[in-house]
């Protein structure tokens, strides 16, 4: 699989793709999608540059729902940036898809993870608005994506290493708010770990060891899936962490390790490594020294 990384520096940009990361994305401030974000266009033409130099890609986040009041604006913004040799744009709205659509403005599009795409349908009426890369939800097993991918075959996928970098719950993105919440703002990043009632059933996300986790990435592997994704962040020790963990685990895979073997590996890998000495993610750390 290839590597793509999130970045919020022309810094963070040459390290990775000078180390392994095959594409890189990241987002301006003045178009919201994440903190770590440029602050202005001037910023981001380099790290385009730089990509296309190393025979490299690279990705602008566009990852909201935005306004349509804002939409002229963002196409602009896109269209410059595609004009200085930006490879493709990550999208999770399709009302802005289909603005596109309309404005003639066409290139790579990706749906990010955000999209919610759990089925194959999904994944062909994403294909209808033009995106030919989808973000799996963490929630969707390599069971169900092998039915996705074969449904919609011709489309790359991408994933996160699943949950390597999390709590156990495999379910990273959920910020449904209930009453013993001891999350940011009084909401819990890992609410999914509920069980809810539906007639005489409880239900409730899977969740995994490590061990079954990493049966997960080794399944994915097998099916074909195109990308790991190592997402952006404000704490850059820790982003750096994860990305030479995450491309170790890559190798080992590309090695042709048996499904046990690797997991084992990993397992050990993560119990090993103490990330909480990091800090938090969202922990505003610059590039480490050295």
């Amino acid at each position: 699989m290839r590597i793509k990384v999130g970045i919020k520096s022309l810094e963070e940009a040459g390290y990775f793709l000078r180390n392994g990361a095959d594409e890189v994305y990241f987002g301006l401030k003045m178009v919201p999608s994440h903190n770590a974000s440029f602050a202005d266009e001037e910023q981001i033409v380099p790290v385009i540059r730089l990509a296309r130099r190393l025979r490299k890609k690279s990705l602008l986040a566009l990852n909201e729902i935005y306004q349509p009041e804002k939409y002229p604006f963002i196409l602009d913004h896109a269209r410059r940036m595609t004009d200085q040799g930006l490879d493709g744009i990550i999208v999770c709205d399709p009302a802005l898809l289909e603005y596109f659509k309309a404005k003639r403005f066409s290139t790579y599009f990706v749906s990010s993870v955000v999209s919610a795409c759990f089925n194959s349908q999904a994944m062909e009426f994403y294909r209808e608005l033009g995106v030919r890369r989808v973000t799996l939800h963490n929630q969707v097993m390599p069971s169900e994506a092998k039915k996705m991918m074969k449904a919609a075959s011709g489309m790359e996928t991408a994933i996160f290493v699943p949950s390597v970098f999390r709590m156990e719950n495999i379910v990273p993105f959920c910020f449904f708010m209930y009453p013993d919440s001891q999350g940011m703002y009084g909401m819990c990043h890992h609410a999914c770990t509920l069980k809810y009632k539906c007639g005489r059933r409880d239900f409730a996300q899977p969740s995994a060891n490590l061990y079954e986790q990493a049966h997960f990435l080794y399944d994915f592997h097998k099916l074909g899936v195109d990308w790991l994704k190592v997402p952006r962040q404000l704490n850059t020790p820790k982003l750096v962490a994860e990305f030479t963990i995450t491309k170790f685990l890559n190798g080992l895979l590309e090695k042709g390790l048996d499904r046990d073997t690797f997991a084992v590996a990993l397992a050990e890998l993560i119990e090993r490594v103490d990330m909480n000495k990091y800090g938090k993610s969202f922990d505003l750390k610059p590039f480490p020294k050295g």
